[in-house]
């Protein structure tokens, strides 16, 4: 959705301000046709000076194997270069899990509507970080939310230490309805 991309400049200029040293990383989850894959990669493909953005990496999942090849070839056609520099990665995955090795995040991206807030994809929030996702039921009442992570006390995923004992406190995050939208449903694996 279009309104991404008023949404994670903000978040991005903030951590690049708060730690210049760091590398900036995005999730894109149902990547599907690659678009908002490159858009993120070309933010973060070197360190700009106006605006000021530190380098980075986005990661791109999808369920779907086909999508991720689709999004793979058109990624190819005119952005080839992201790839090849490993500024972008796109693979298949579980969108309710997320992809804990590249946490924790600056920006969540989430591209289908999950039934209710992805709580293991929320934990990989970075604090500052921002997700926007739809959620709702499919064929249901869907809106597009903006999720602001403020707090840590329930842990970061990708933060040192054990993942497996990170828990999840609402207190940590701030919610604000967007808009409404009609999305196709996230798709979980049976695994």
């Amino acid at each position: 959705h279009p309104h991404v991309l008023e949404d994670f400049p903000p978040p991005l200029l903030q951590s690049s301000k708060h730690k210049t040293d760091k590398q900036l990383s995005i999730l894109d989850v149902g990547c599907g046709s690659g678009y908002l894959v490159s858009v993120f990669g070309r933010m973060v493909e070197k360190e700009r000076m106006e605006p000021k953005l530190n380098k980075g990496k986005v990661y791109g999942i999808d369920v779907i194997p086909q999508l991720v090849e689709m999004s793979r070839k058109n990624i190819l056609k005119e952005d080839g270069d992201l790839l090849e520099s490993d500024t972008v990665q796109v693979m298949v995955g579980d969108g309710w899990k997320g992809y804990p090795e590249g946490a924790p995040y600056n920006a969540i991206h989430v591209g289908a509507a999950a039934a209710t807030f992805p709580k293991n994809l929320m934990a990989q929030l970075a604090v500052g970080g921002v997700m926007v996702i739809p959620v709702g039921p499919d064929g249901g009442v869907q809106y597009l939310y903006r999720v602001e992570r403020v707090g840590d006390d329930g842990g970061v995923v990708g933060i040192g230490g054990d993942d497996s004992k990170i828990g999840f406190l609402e207190e940590d995050f701030k919610v604000y309805r967007v808009l409404g939208v009609r999305y196709v449903p996230l798709v979980r694996t049976d695994d």
